[in-house]
């Protein structure tokens, strides 16, 4: 038997300001491939840009069907068309970056364990 793989933990903003630490969806988690940690196939990396590991960043929301789509495009940046431009992000403190744009672009990544991730700061 096949042990349960799990989905990504991250942290996230509650509605009280909180941070909390939730899991993705496994029903979403399910229809996403993995995408292979090259972040160059996927954002347009001529404008300025810091690499922030993943840990760092706190999501904002997670919205399901922006998941699905934040996933559809990113394969189709990786063949060729429009990429994609890096997360904006805004200091939070103790290393923490709010995620401003891209939270669904964020969690694909998470699913993908990638290590980091492009984002211009705000």
């Amino acid at each position: 038997m096949k042990a349960e793989e799990t989905s990504p933990r991250y942290l996230t903003l509650g509605t009280d300001g909180a941070l909390a630490q939730i899991e993705l969806n496994r029903e979403i988690a399910a229809l996403l491939s993995r995408l292979p940690d090259d972040p160059a196939l996927y954002f347009n990396l001529d404008e300025p840009h810091v690499m922030i590991p993943l840990g760092q960043l706190v999501n904002a929301r997670a919205r399901e069907r922006g998941i699905i789509n934040a996933h559809r495009h990113m394969l189709s940046a990786a063949t060729g068309k429009e990429k994609r431009n890096p997360l904006t992000v805004r200091p939070l403190g103790d290393e923490l970056w709010l995620v401003v744009d891209g939270n669904s672009t964020l969690l694909n990544a998470r699913h993908s364990k990638w290590q980091t991730i492009p984002c211009r700061i705000e």
